[in-house]
């Protein structure tokens, strides 16, 4: 004789059938998003380039010494194989640029990238050292220039970066030098705020 089963007890097993499936989905899906932001982060010591790679033209933010408005300075990088590489190019363009003349980009002396990495969620996140910033040379004005050059010639650029996070020396903080609030940059609302400032 075949036992029969409440209509109860069925639908248990369904739903619990159905969330083990929903479970194992879940994890899987961050296991290789996971996997896929590992591989990026990894990838920080590999050549940004080959020999034989187009060159492209970047735009970074730079300052206008006489009246510190900020405005695009054409630099060039290569199309190498992956986004994430023209990305960290263009990065040590900013960071690396004029600092004498007239035009100069807004990156304090002694500031350096620690790491730079992509995330599947459209996340620019670079981690920068001020160890070795000297003392009293980067105060409020500095900081939001340098933020928001950071910011806007890694988004002008590209348009896979949703967000830009900044870490100081691998970790979150509330400010850069302890001026300017750091977090994850909306950029519509940034595009906003600069136009309406600068």
């Amino acid at each position: 004789m075949k036992r029969q089963f409440p209509v109860a007890q069925k639908a248990l097993a369904a739903v619990l059938f159905l969330g083990i499936g929903l479970g194992l989905v879940l994890l899987l899906k961050y296991h290789r998003a996971h996997k896929k932001t590992e591989s990026v982060h990894n990838a920080f010591n590999s050549p940004l380039y080959e020999p034989g790679d187009k060159p492209m033209k970047v735009y970074i933010k730079a300052v206008e010494m006489d009246n510190g408005k900020l405005f695009n300075l054409e630099q060039t990088i290569y199309q190498s194989k992956t986004r994430v590489n023209q990305m960290r190019q263009l990065l040590s363009v900013f960071l690396n640029g004029p600092r004498t003349d007239k035009d100069q980009v807004p990156v304090p002396e002694g500031l350096k990238l620690n790491d730079f990495y992509f995330t599947a969620q459209g996340v620019a996140v670079v981690d920068v050292s001020t160890t070795d910033i000297p003392p009293g040379q980067f105060g409020f004005y500095e900081e939001v220039l340098f933020i928001r050059g950071l910011i806007e010639s890694l988004s002008q650029n590209f348009f896979e970066i949703k967000q830009v996070k900044v870490l100081v020396n691998g970790n979150e903080a509330p400010t850069l030098a302890g001026h300017y609030a750091l977090g994850t940059a909306d950029l519509g609302a940034l595009v906003t705020q600069s136009v309406n400032t600068f």
